[in-house]
């Protein structure tokens, strides 16, 4: 996919008592802990997790 931007995620809510499946999300984007940030490339797949585990998340758009 060219032209694929990237996408700055970052943890605001815990994980502790969340579903499996959001955890599993989180870790998958690379997300560790509180507070940690990943840029991701934007994807349909990334998009989807983030879309899953967006009430967790703070999500920005990476300029060039």
């Amino acid at each position: 996919m060219s032209g694929a931007g990237k996408l700055k995620v970052t943890l605001i809510r815990s994980l502790i008592g969340r579903l499996q499946s959001h955890k599993d999300c989180a870790r998958g984007l690379g997300i560790r802990r509180m507070h940690h940030t990943v840029v991701v490339d934007d994807t349909p797949e990334n998009r989807g997790m983030i879309n899953k585990i967006a009430y967790m998340l703070n999500v920005e758009e990476v300029s060039k």
